[in-house]
């Protein structure tokens, strides 16, 4: 099945379930590859309309709701998500109708029953005094974002301190990087990885640098 090319946004781990967590609009494909198979799983504005997956130890074609259901079933997924355009998403669309792909009733993604609490620790810094917005990326994309910001912008920024901070620290044998923080008269920047993903947050000159460094490692804590 030909589904467009879109624009990669990076590879995950874990649960399909937990995408609704980690981006609730997502607009494109779920698309997975793994030692047990093969698959996709088309969404737009979060919902999924489409689903198919071939399941190689078990000699299994799955397409539509049940190919859907039992990829939500799978504990842990390896896959990609592809974003797509509007126009992109009316060709897969019309695709998935051809070949018998659609998921009936184009129903929300279920809520992962493990992301919940990193969505209140998000909102619970995001409330803190002078935090002005707070994003989760990855690959340079946002994925979640609370606030106020230009968070295409701030994702592409952060991602490129988080890997310069990363070399650094490797070089200078000083172990595993935990925050990345810039403070200017103007403003504080903190940068953190997040088990998969990573966590930016931009904040006024007065926030409390250290109640926010401790709501970032209490989330890196859980994730570990």
């Amino acid at each position: 099945m030909m589904l467009p090319d879109g624009v990669s946004l990076g590879r995950l781990q874990g649960p399909l379930s937990a995408l609704a967590s980690i981006s609730p609009r997502f607009t494109g494909a779920v698309r997975i590859e793994g030692p047990g198979g093969t698959g996709f799983v088309l969404t737009q504005s979060g919902n999924p309309y489409a689903a198919a997956f071939e399941d190689t130890e078990r000699n299994l074609l799955l397409s539509g709701d049940e190919a859907y259901r039992y990829l939500l079933d799978r504990p842990s997924l390896d896959y990609e998500l592809i974003a797509y355009t509007a126009e992109e998403t009316g060709a897969a669309r019309e695709t998935s109708r051809e070949t018998g792909c659609l998921v009936s009733g184009d129903g929300a993604m279920p809520a992962a029953r493990t992301g919940s609490g990193d969505t209140d620790r998000l909102d619970r810094i995001a409330r803190q005094p002078g935090v002005i917005a707070v994003s989760v990326f990855h690959e340079g994309f946002a994925l979640q974002s609370l606030g106020s910001a230009d968070f295409d912008q701030v994702a592409a920024v952060a991602e490129d301190l988080l890997r310069a901070g990363t070399r650094i620290t490797a070089d200078m044998d000083m172990g595993d990087l935990t925050q990345v923080v810039l403070e200017t008269p103007a403003g504080k920047l903190i940068i953190a990885p997040h088990g998969d993903l990573s966590l930016c947050i931009l904040a006024k000159p007065d926030a409390n640098l250290g109640l926010i460094r401790l709501s970032i490692r209490g989330m890196q804590d859980r994730s570990s």
